[in-house]
């Protein structure tokens, strides 16, 4: 054989082998193409799997930074359910707003994320792997990026803003509650949706909810204790759909965060979409995220943990 074809087919099969190493820890050579794929990444000696959505305008050679956006299912759903019209389709809107959305998968039987109120656990450290995993391989700007969630996965934002608000600028929950000790260390904004007829995740804190499940802390409890954390302790309540969706809203926290708490008469534990009774929690959380980007530019930690007021 010729040298310069022996040496060209060393390179190809030089090549092939790099690429199915890096293929088998999640990362693609080539760099991804724009749209949907399922990936798989290795987090704490177990195979994770997660739906990455790329946005229409993604180019792999790009050099503006993309926002990016984790959105969690509840108990029993999986990040393909995540990435569905139920939510009102967070894949149609990354393509619209140009952000990268994120649709990672718990694990169990049924599914459901381990977010022990505040505490580390094997699924913080994941999400916070996977963060970082992201934000190496694609140009992210890791000062637009942020975490919402349904249900369990509301509970998880609410926990991983406090064990990682490093990592987020913003976390949008809904139907989760907070029951944690643990104060954030730097200041996180917030946006919270919680129905209160919701018979699954109780609107009320323990002592007052018949729901299946609730906390020490309410819908209330749990906005106002992340805006304590903020320095804001007062808020302003707005009333729209005739009355029936109260907005409480705790502004000038420090460095410009804010915390604001959807709470919606009559509704249940389904996702709010615009109607009636309801407003369309996927853009109003989006709306939020963008006017809501990290401005402490990664400065130092707070020192100490600020006292954070429960109640309202």
């Amino acid at each position: 054989m010729p040298r310069i074809f022996a040496a060209s087919y060393r390179f190809q099969l030089m090549a092939l082998v790099i690429a199915l190493i890096l293929a088998t820890q999640g990362v693609v050579a080539s760099g991804q193409k724009p749209g949907t794929s399922i990936r798989t990444f290795e987090s704490g000696g177990k195979q994770r799997t997660y739906v990455l959505h790329l946005p229409r305008t993604y180019r792999k050679k790009q050099k503006k930074l993309m926002p990016m956006v984790f959105m969690l299912h509840g108990s029993g759903g999986t990040g393909k359910g995540a990435a569905s019209f139920y939510y009102d389709n967070w894949k149609n809107l990354a393509d619209k707003e140009k952000f990268v959305a994120v649709f990672p998968d718990a694990l169990g039987s049924p599914t459901r994320w381990k977010s022990w109120g505040g505490q580390p656990t094997a699924d913080t450290k994941f999400l916070a792997a996977l963060i970082d995993k992201l934000t190496a391989e694609f140009p992210i700007d890791k000062n637009r990026t942020f975490m919402t969630g349904h249900s369990s996965g509301g509970y998880m934002s609410f926990s991983f803003g406090a064990v990682h608000p490093e990592k987020v600028a913003a976390i949008g929950p809904v139907a989760g509650l907070y029951g944690g000790a643990k104060v954030p260390s730097v200041p996180l904004s917030v946006i919270s949706f919680h129905g209160m007829a919701d018979n699954v995740v109780g609107y009320e804190s323990d002592l007052k909810s018949k729901a299946k499940f609730s906390g020490s802390r309410g819908a209330v409890e749990s906005a106002a204790f992340f805006a304590h954390a903020n320095g804001s302790t007062k808020s302003e309540r707005k009333d729209i759909k005739k009355g029936r969706v109260h907005i409480d809203t705790w502004a000038k926290g420090k460095d410009n965060t804010q915390v604001v708490l959807y709470s919606l008469e009559g509704w249940g534990h389904r996702w709010p979409k615009l109607g009636s009774r309801s407003i369309a929690a996927t853009e109003l959380i989006w709306k939020f995220f963008k006017s809501h980007p990290r401005k402490w530019k990664a400065r130092k930690k707070i020192k100490g943990k600020p006292k954070a007021k429960q109640g309202k």
